[in-house]
């Protein structure tokens, strides 16, 4: 099909505005930050990971010092309860007397062990809340960094996709001065995955690489350079360099 100059300069920017849409498209459907979302969503289901296994240790270590602390509550007030009987001494006998001083040492010894293990799980229950709190703090961190990451690829969306727009705008104004049957194969090529068009440098489509035949190259070289042609490959309509 031959086109006029006019049409030939139109149809040369309808193809550098196809390739553009394309290179703005697949940018819009692929954001360039969506690896570090992904690697973001991926931290982010770590910690919450650690937070958990964190904060069971953490409740574990506080039910033991609990525990720990009611155990010395019940083992004092045995020790203030034999101590009353003691002091008492009413109706005891001088071994009751002993016996009662023994369990009191006792209890009091038992106190000390307690006091000892509840010491001990107080120092772990501090280093786990502070391990917990870390954990904490970088599961905010992260999840403030995926929501900022979220909202740059959102906002960025949103500029392509007015770019895409105003790119189809563009296209369909270029395509309004070009030939219906050009127009047609263009958008069925662009339908099926191909540039729509493309300008021939040498013996080759440049919109899938097919190689044009001797006899067909020189034929096309002999002819008014604003003859366009269709790729039997590809079916891209195709124009010779001028």
């Amino acid at each position: 099909m031959l086109i006029t100059a006019e049409q030939r300069t139109e149809l040369e920017s309808l193809i550098e505005l196809a390739s553009h849409g394309r290179a703005l498209r697949h940018e819009h459907d692929n954001p360039s930050q969506a690896s570090a979302l992904k690697d973001l969503v991926s931290q982010h289901r770590e910690l919450e990971t650690r937070k958990t296994d964190a904060a069971e240790v953490v409740e574990k270590l506080r039910t033991e010092v609990d525990e720990h602390a009611a155990a010395i509550e019940i083992q004092n007030g045995q020790i203030k309860k034999k101590t009353v009987e003691l002091n008492d001494g009413t109706g005891l006998t001088s071994r009751d007397l002993v016996n009662l001083q023994s369990e009191i040492s006792g209890h009091e010894e038992r106190v000390a062990e307690l006091e000892e293990a509840e010491l001990g799980s107080m120092e772990e229950l501090e280093s786990a809340e502070a391990a917990l709190s870390d954990v904490e703090s970088s599961l905010a961190e992260v999840t403030a960094a995926g929501r900022t990451t979220q909202a740059a690829i959102k906002d960025r969306k949103a500029e392509l996709a007015a770019e895409l727009e105003a790119n189809s705008a563009s296209a369909q104004k270029l395509k309004a001065d070009l030939p219906e049957a050009l127009v047609q194969r263009f958008d069925q090529n662009i339908a099926a995955g191909g540039p729509g068009a493309a300008v021939l440098n040498g013996p080759n489509c440049q919109a899938c690489g097919q190689e044009i035949s001797g006899m067909a190259w020189k034929s096309m070289l002999l002819e008014d350079p604003n003859q366009t042609y269709e790729c039997q490959e590809c079916e891209a309509v195709l124009l010779r360099k001028g």
